[in-house]
């Protein structure tokens, strides 16, 4: 509460950051009822002065969340509150806010604020310096709050993902992302995952696109029970494997869908390079003799 208090008592970030048109902030919640109240009242603090819409998706939670969500919009907050029935997954809540969204940049937010909302304006900055589309927090690999498994663990995976896509990226996982809104349009249709590998899929359509995305530093603080918090041995498995299959789905075959007539010529185009090879290299084997 004391860190809710010096929040409040500082200038709001958002009235300075400049920020164009609307912001929508999509906060995906799953059994968050104990602090999901307080944290909307800190988001909306914190983007004091922005035209701004916070959109709550209650992933099919078991406790009040949807409830809590509701009590904030009633009370005055720019807060909509949309449910899930059953637990589908972050992404899966994110994109189904994402169709309610009307701003023109979106942000994603994890609902325990893990990331604190006053560093969206800070992405914001990062955007507009270096022209990008998409902006991704990037949590201090020095941050030694996170468990060291889950910071371990963390790391070999973003290795994985740097080798099978090229994302020069440090970190794709953060809870918190910044998109202009034609990036969305255009990545969501091609979406497949609905869980924890779902940062790659968008990230990866994003840059299929030709959209640029960076990074920008920020600070976290990890409010989870246990070592992995929710993620276990299971979601980590399922997360493997979603990765490999969105790595299959982005190679150039699967991306650009060719219809039956465009495969043949493109399997006859590399048949006819691969003959004309052998023939080459026996019309000069003679003459190397």
């Amino acid at each position: 509460m004391a860190g809710l208090a010096a929040d409040a008592a500082s200038p709001a970030p958002g009235a300075r950051a400049g920020l164009p048109g609307r912001l929508s902030v999509i906060l995906p919640a799953y059994n968050e009822a104990a602090h999901l109240y307080a944290n909307l009242q800190r988001v909306c603090r914190a983007l004091a002065g922005l035209d701004l819409e916070v959109l709550v998706v209650d992933d099919g939670s078991q406790d009040a969340t949807f409830a809590e969500a509701q009590r904030a919009a009633a009370e005055g907050l720019p807060v909509r509150a949309y449910r899930q029935p059953v637990n589908r997954g972050k992404g899966a809540a994110l994109f189904y806010g994402v169709q309610f969204a009307t701003g023109d940049l979106v942000a994603f937010l994890d609902a325990d604020l893990e990331i604190a909302p006053e560093d969206i304006p800070r992405l914001w900055v990062a955007m507009t310096a270096t022209g990008a589309e998409v902006v991704v927090a990037a949590k201090s690999a020095a941050d030694s709050r996170f468990p060291l498994l889950r910071r371990l663990l963390s790391r070999l995976y973003r290795r994985l993902v740097a080798a099978l896509f090229g994302l020069s990226l440090s970190d794709t996982q953060t809870g918190l992302k910044l998109f202009r809104r034609e990036v969305l349009a255009l990545a969501a249709p091609r979406l497949s995952v609905s869980r924890f590998a779902f940062d790659i899929e968008l990230l990866v359509a994003a840059t299929r696109f030709g959209f640029r995305v960076v990074e920008c530093p920020v600070q976290s603080e990890y409010h989870r029970a246990g070592r992995m918090g929710r993620i276990g041995l299971g979601q980590m498995t399922r997360m493997l494997g979603d990765t490999l299959a969105i790595y299959y789905r982005a190679s150039f075959w699967r991306w650009l869908e060719p219809g039956p007539a465009t495969r043949l010529w493109m399997i006859a185009f590399v048949l006819g390079v691969f003959l004309v090879g052998i023939g080459i290299g026996k019309l000069i084997t003679p003459l190397i003799l």
